[in-house]
């Protein structure tokens, strides 16, 4: 009898050693699929952002192609390459330009600008009193064909009187230290000798100033958008 309780008790504990087994087998599978399921989610998470990734780049890829077209053949590239360098021609030149000196004007003292308005007061006198000398003593010695200025100058006081002349100086800027430039706008009202008829004018110098011996002189004058009212 002792045996066969003794084979008894050894079929009870191997049955329950592999029930105990067989129940750790079962939780480890449990845990596995678990654990597969973890996999499968991150799996398919990492999936999606690959695929996001990838559709940024295509729609990235192809703006890209959109701005710059690629060639289809070897003139169109020759073409592209002479505009090209026409851009680049043109770009040299810009940054030549601007790598330029810029010029600089100098500001004008209040004593220059009173001495320039006594100029021209002293050739608004000389026209009304047709005082050639007082008119030439304005202008510069250089003052292109001077000659031909002051034989002009008589020409047109033979023909007209000046009743009045007003003057407005603007726009004044010093380009050097002995050089202005500025502009004259002349109001002028003048008698013809021979009819008597009076006619008003508008007279308009871009004037360029020089000071040579000491005082400032027209060194030379240009006409410009003059005006006769009548």
């Amino acid at each position: 009898m002792s045996q066969i309780e003794k084979a008894k008790d050894s079929i009870t504990n191997t049955l329950a050693a592999l029930e105990a087994e067989t129940h750790e087998v079962v939780q480890g599978s449990i845990r596995l699929n678990d654990n597969l399921d973890s996999a499968k989610k991150k799996i398919w998470r990492q999936v999606l952002v690959i695929w996001a990734v990838g559709i940024i780049l295509a729609i990235s890829y192809f703006f890209v192609l959109t701005n710059q077209p690629i060639p289809t053949n070897q003139a169109p590239v020759r073409q592209a390459t002479q505009q090209n360098s026409g851009t680049n021609v043109a770009t040299d030149q810009s940054s030549k330009t601007s790598q330029l000196p810029l010029k600089v004007f100098h500001s004008l003292a209040i004593s220059e600008q009173e001495e320039l308005v006594n100029l021209l007061t002293k050739i608004r006198e000389a026209q009304l009193k047709k005082d050639i000398h007082l008119f030439m003593e304005a202008y510069s010695p250089d003052f292109p064909e001077v000659g031909q200025k002051r034989d002009s100058t008589l020409t047109i006081w033979k023909k007209y009187n000046y009743l009045d002349s007003q003057f407005k100086l603007t726009d004044l800027q010093g380009e050097t230290p002995t050089t202005i430039l500025g502009k004259v706008i002349w109001n002028i009202k003048t008698q013809d000798q021979k009819n008597g008829s009076i006619r008003i004018l508008t007279k308009t110098y871009q004037v360029t100033f020089s000071k040579g011996s000491g005082k400032w002189l027209i060194y030379n004058l240009k006409a410009v958008d003059n005006i006769n009212p009548n």
